[in-house]
């Protein structure tokens, strides 16, 4: 497919200066801060959870993978792609203080340094501390289940997340705040509910194995999807919340999470 054909498909979902297809566009995206390099098709800047959507069953429909970029900080090649480069950065920088610093709302294109700068006034911070906190965004903070230096364990984003909103590929959004979350997930996704449930159970039927995914996840331990989610929740929804802290994007798009804050401590 050529550059002009691609614009014009992907135009139907969003404006064309919101589509990126010159080489020097492209080239310029072929890189993050990995030592890895894929030249995307084409780079998109969506707005929405529609056009999202869209993207999505573009990808179906053409059989071009989507791949999801924040920041572009990470080390091990997770923001580039050949196929299509959905980048958040700059439409998905709403950041929310609620419950009087207790909880942020953030979207996947704010830079974690300024959800803490906003935090300030009250005495908060997230938990994750990365090294890059001053670059890297709250999309790959939460995709990368970051962890950094000080919060160790049980101040990284799995364990301070309250809730997501998330897009899978067959565009079903959900909302787990909602109180029907669980219920809406089982009617429009039953054979993926149904799935997370059967590994569950695979899991907790063998002793062994549940030991050594719990010692596993006692440290510091970020390599391949959060096991530990199908030790520690019950209802598919929540599973699957969890998976997605730390999935690399390979699951479904964060749209929007609410996180547990912290003290910031002098």
């Amino acid at each position: 497919m050529t550059p002009h054909t691609l614009t014009d498909l992907l135009a139907r979902i969003v404006e064309r200066e919101r589509i990126l297809t010159r080489p020097i566009d492209r080239i310029a995206f072929a890189s993050d801060a990995s030592f890895y390099r894929l030249i995307p098709q084409a780079v998109v800047q969506p707005r929405t959870v529609a056009e999202i959507q869209a993207l999505f069953r573009f990808s179906h429909e053409h059989r071009i993978p989507l791949t999801f970029r924040a920041a572009g900080t990470s080390l091990s090649g997770q923001a580039i792609t050949d196929g299509i480069l959905v980048e958040v950065a700059r439409y998905w920088r709403q950041v929310t203080v609620e419950d009087g610093g207790n909880t942020v709302r953030v979207q996947p294109g704010v830079i974690g340094g300024h959800v803490n700068h906003v935090l300030k006034p009250y005495r908060r911070k997230i938990g994750p501390d990365p090294a890059s906190i001053n670059t890297c965004m709250m999309g790959g903070i939460l995709a990368n289940n970051s962890s950094g230096m000080c919060c160790g364990v049980s101040q990284n984003a799995y364990h301070t997340l309250d809730s997501l909103t998330f897009v899978l590929p067959s565009g079903t959004t959900i909302d787990t705040a909602d109180p029907r979350a669980d219920q809406i997930f089982r009617e429009r996704e039953p054979r993926m509910a149904q799935g997370l449930l059967e590994l569950k159970h695979e899991i907790e039927a063998q002793p062994a194995l549940a030991a050594r995914i719990r010692f596993k996840y006692r440290m510091k331990n970020t390599t391949g999807y959060s096991l530990n989610a199908f030790l520690d929740y019950d209802r598919p929804v929540e599973i699957l919340r969890h998976l997605l802290i730390g999935s690399e994007g390979t699951l479904a798009f964060i749209a929007e999470a609410v996180l547990n804050t912290v003290p910031d401590l002098p």
